[in-house]
């Protein structure tokens, strides 16, 4: 199975329509106006860039992929989140659930002792409300624990992204919550609490005189060694949501992850092995410190002789994850740490053309100037250049033809840096490649 077909490590038990068309962007990401996030299609993404972008978003993510037509299901009208199982080791997923119920509910003040489980949602209209203003409608309702026990404070905000208006709250003593005078409109509702998972319940319609009570059952939050993600349907084969990353087991790797300087020291001091390899996230600290662009944390590390060479289950090393929060500092500390800058992983990616996707020119610059050979290709005949070009990073495309980048080698599709970019529709990048001799050669006929 390849590592870019991750639709076999998904499984969707419930989907729910969010229109993947109705975004706007390319075929590698898109902009989701009701969420206001971007969605990357993990289709075309590898499982190495998977992990960078994981990286560079601290942990949250909101990915598309296609599920193969034997699992996809119709269309819901009803939103409803979904369940999915395991996934690989290096992206596991846990398991959420959650489910939407709605049903007709008598006005009542005090609050409906609830015996949902943790993550469930429970949606009710309720009629017969007094509703404070003509033309706007009403969300209210309680926050339970999974005990049922009121949560008292938990922070609440609706919002509708399409009017740029929001509206917050905390919850009382009871846990009761109410947000009146919200415009007509599909609402996000998010709840929060210190000690819990948060709960987003989206697409929550409101109708000029709604009263609709949305009461949540928060489970507690526990450090965990699986993926949390949320997704949701977009388009007929296409799901998308959000992803979180997993947590590491052993203190040292964590330390790094957290960017927690002095207990790394601590332990460091204590002769932990500073190349430990988590056995859940399978990263070292010195990845975690490199990924965060945190260069104290670095220099501890190399001080405790990690190994910049160590390798992961993708033959990659530090010089491969560099992500846009390093400095070219902390690069310059590593080489000098005898990491190797035209090393290569399991695909054939040298630091250069891992680098070249990532909007940091500074350290493009630094590998160059190492020594990194700028034509290099992996296995699959791409270069640093045709990387730069496809993601349109204007300036990383400048620093490597200023370095001598092929303007028109090709890769094993026959595919040049030109085609790439005029297919992601970069047009920055296309004139600058053809101001640099860069020839429109007619694409390559598909076997």
């Amino acid at each position: 199975m390849s590592d870019r077909d991750l639709s076999h490590q998904l499984r969707i038990t419930s989907p729910c329509s969010v229109n993947w068309d109705s975004m706007i962007g390319n075929d590698r990401v898109r902009f989701c106006e009701h969420c206001q996030t971007a969605v990357h299609n993990l289709d075309l993404t590898s499982r190495k860039q998977v992990r960078r972008l994981i990286a560079r978003s601290e942990g949250r993510v909101c990915v598309s992929y296609r599920q193969p037509a034997a699992e996809r299901k119709p269309i819901s009208a009803t939103p409803i989140l979904h369940k999915i199982g395991r996934r690989t080791a290096k992206i596991a997923a846990g398991a959420f659930s959650a489910s939407l119920s709605v049903s007709s509910a008598l006005a009542a003040n005090p609050p409906l002792k609830q015996t949902a489980q943790p993550n469930e949602i429970v949606f009710a209209a309720v009629v017969n409300q007094p509703v404070t203003s003509s033309g706007t409608g009403t969300l209210f309702g309680f926050v339970y624990d999974p005990n049922g026990a009121a949560i008292s404070g938990a922070s609440v905000t609706a919002t509708n992204f399409e009017k740029n208006d929001s509206l917050h709250t905390f919850t009382d003593g009871e846990g009761q919550y109410r947000l009146e005078g919200l415009k007509p409109g599909s609402y996000l509702l998010q709840v929060k609490s210190r000690g819990f998972d948060s709960s987003d319940v989206p697409n929550i319609p409101v109708r000029a005189g709604d009263n609709n009570r949305i009461d949540q059952t928060l489970s507690i939050a526990q450090p965990t060694a699986e993926v949390t993600t949320t997704l949701y349907r977009a388009w007929r084969d296409n799901v998308s949501g959000g992803m979180t990353l997993s947590l590491p087991g052993d203190p040292l790797v964590k330390a790094a992850r957290e960017d927690n300087l002095e207990e790394l020291r601590t332990l460091l001091l204590n002769r932990s092995d500073a190349n430990v390899r988590d056995k859940i996230t399978n990263a070292t600290a010195l990845e975690h410190a490199v990924q965060n662009g945190n260069r104290e944390a670095v220099q501890v590390l190399l001080w405790a002789k990690a190994d910049v060479n160590f390798r992961d289950s993708d033959g990659q090393t530090v010089l491969m994850l560099l992500t846009d929060k390093v400095t070219s500092e902390l690069v310059w500390d590593l080489i000098n740490a005898g990491a190797k800058v035209n090393a290569r992983d399991n695909d054939g990616d040298t630091p250069l053309i891992s680098i070249a996707e990532i909007n940091n020119v500074d350290t493009l610059k630094v590998l160059l100037d190492a020594g990194g050979k700028v034509n290099a290709a992996n296995k699959n005949g791409e270069t640093a250049l045709m990387l730069a070009a496809s993601n349109g990073i204007v300036n990383n495309v400048h620093a490597l033809i200023r370095a001598g980048a092929d303007v028109n080698a090709r890769d094993k599709q026959g595919k040049t840096a030109l085609m790439l970019a005029t297919g992601a529709n970069e047009a920055a990048v296309v004139r600058l490649l053809k101001a640099h001799g860069a020839i429109e050669f007619e694409e390559p006929k598909k076997q």
